[in-house]
């Protein structure tokens, strides 16, 4: 989790990185659910291998999931 959205993170390794054990039909969802973040809070993006990806996408095992704070401005 970057930026802002660390705090959301369950004790992350201080830069908001965290492991999550992967089983067979995990989505970006279960992963997040693993987190108190929630879209009511914060708007945000995911990545998944540094492609955008919505949050019933199915995980394989050792993808590398970001979520990234939208931001506006000005």
């Amino acid at each position: 989790m970057l930026g802002i959205l660390k705090q959301y993170a369950p004790s992350s390794d201080g830069d908001g990185c965290f492991a999550v054990e992967y089983k067979p039909g995990m989505t970006v969802a279960d992963a997040l659910s693993r987190t108190s973040i929630s879209e009511a809070t914060v708007k945000y993006t995911i990545l998944v291998n540094n492609m955008r990806k919505k949050t019933d996408h199915v995980l394989e095992d050792s993808d590398v999931v970001m979520v990234m704070a939208l931001v506006s401005g000005g």
